[in-house]
């Protein structure tokens, strides 16, 4: 249950023929004690006990009746749920950063990508943020049960970020407080006057201070049906949390965060497959959401690696890029090279809407690649998180299908539903880019499941 519910319990019938009688009685007793002058905390068992005077003991049994009936229900109630054993059950668990971030906004002004040494008047806004953390408040606000696991600085930055989980109802029960004056990530970001990213620090060190022991506590505890990653963690993080997340038949979704930090998860996967433990690694991460660098930066890594054979003939790239107008060939080789590493790639693609690489239902081996067109926002207000609320909506969108995770690693979504489902997370995506916030506090699960 998303939200409290007040469920009314009528007393049983058989002592329904009296109420009649005990409202007379009740009208009696009340226009006594106004009579006798009884008032306050004297009222109440004044009025209790002349009403079962009044009623020869009629009251008194009727209201046990009551209680024993809502008795009755409620344990109705209760058996209900705990029979619902479900996927739904599992909450999403994501493993990432959460950082304080610091977005700046050029005011209206004529900005070059060469700034001058100079400052520039504009607004300064601080938020909580941080990819991981994004992700998982975009999930909760979409209305899917998540836990988040960061590393944060015993610091007023990570305090602030607990508070504020706390403030919106999330738990933070799993943030990691690092001691050793370990700071809390901090990311700054410059934007230009129409809300593009100009240039950000990233001061994100902290994020690779989580331990697999931290990891593997959190996943043991919460029995997790969806685990969200995002590429700031270390090699050691991500490998144990892939490991932990197949052996519990759990839906991985990795979140490359950035060109640099996104061939990670072909390091971790490289180190499984040397380890022995599963010297095959395809299908361990189900879904990846990358942007078309990003692709293309993890297909180069994928083949150096030898993690995947080769690239697909330049044929078959030219012919679904010519289909798609909006795909390019690069990004086409990219994802059809990755395939068989990661069956399920949601390609952002900015203002181009969304690229999906999915198996064909017939044939889980052979991939099907789509485009989505994109859904047109209104006034851009700010860039930073928008691809992160994209990805929280997928995880809350794979979290209510309740999918399940064959030994192989595919989940049973047919290519329309994982297209609707890239289609719904746009919108997500649209709410952050009209809000000054990272993750819009207006996302709700209405966005997601109203249908348009």
């Amino acid at each position: 249950l998303m939200t409290g519910q007040i469920i009314a319990v009528p007393i049983p019938n058989e002592y329904a023929e009296s109420s009649a009688e005990i409202e007379r009685a009740i009208d009696i007793a009340v226009r006594e004690s106004e009579e006798m002058g009884i008032k306050g905390k004297e009222c109440t068992p004044f009025l209790l006990q002349r009403i079962v005077e009044l009623t020869g003991g009629a009251s008194l049994t009727a209201n046990i009746a009551l209680v024993k009936n809502n008795a009755r229900v409620a344990s109705q109630i209760s058996l209900s749920l705990a029979s619902m054993v479900t996927r739904a059950e599992r909450p999403v668990l994501v493993i990432g950063g959460a950082a304080i971030d610091v977005t700046s906004r050029i005011g209206a002004t004529r900005v070059t990508e060469t700034l001058s040494a100079t400052s520039y008047p504009g607004t300064v806004h601080t938020s909580i943020g941080g990819v991981g953390q994004n992700m998982a408040r975009a999930a909760h606000y979409l209305g899917a049960p998540t836990y988040l696991v960061s590393a944060v600085g015993d610091d007023a930055h990570g305090h602030s970020i607990k508070l504020d989980l706390a403030r919106i109802g999330m738990d933070h029960s799993y943030l990691q407080f690092q001691a050793d004056c370990a700071r809390t990530a901090v990311y700054n970001a410059l934007h230009k006057p129409n809300g593009d990213l100009l240039v950000a620090v990233a001061d994100m060190d902290i994020n690779g201070m989580l331990t697999g022991q931290q990891i593997s506590d959190a996943f043991d505890k919460l029995e997790p049906g969806i685990v969200g990653l995002d590429g700031n963690i270390s090699t050691l993080a991500l490998s144990t949390a892939i490991m932990l997340a197949a052996g519990k038949r759990a839906c991985v979704v990795f979140e490359p965060t950035s060109v640099p930090k996104c061939t990670s998860v072909l390091s971790a996967l490289l180190s499984i497959s040397r380890s022995g433990i599963d010297s095959s690694v395809s299908g361990l991460v189900q879904v990846i959401t990358p942007n078309a660098l990003e692709l293309q930066e993890m297909a180069k890594a994928a083949l150096k690696l030898a993690l995947v054979e080769s690239a697909p003939p330049a044929s078959i790239t030219s012919e679904i890029a010519n289909t798609h107008h909006q795909l390019s060939v690069d990004t086409v080789r990219a994802a059809l090279t990755l395939f068989p590493l990661f069956p399920i790639q949601i390609i952002k693609l900015g203002e181009n809407g969304v690229a999906v690489v999915s198996p064909r239902s017939c044939d889980q081996s052979q991939p099907v690649v789509r485009h989505i067109s994109p859904l047109k926002p209104g006034p851009i207000v700010n860039s930073n998180g928008a691809g992160d609320s994209l990805v929280g909506a997928v995880l809350a969108l794979l979290h209510s299908k309740q999918i399940t995770v064959s030994p192989a690693g595919h989940i049973d979504l047919s290519p329309e539903e994982i297209d609707d489902m890239a289609v719904r997370a746009q919108r997500a995506s649209i709410l952050s880019l009209e809000s000054p916030l990272a993750i819009s506090d207006k996302l709700t699960p209405r966005i997601l499941y109203d249908e348009r």
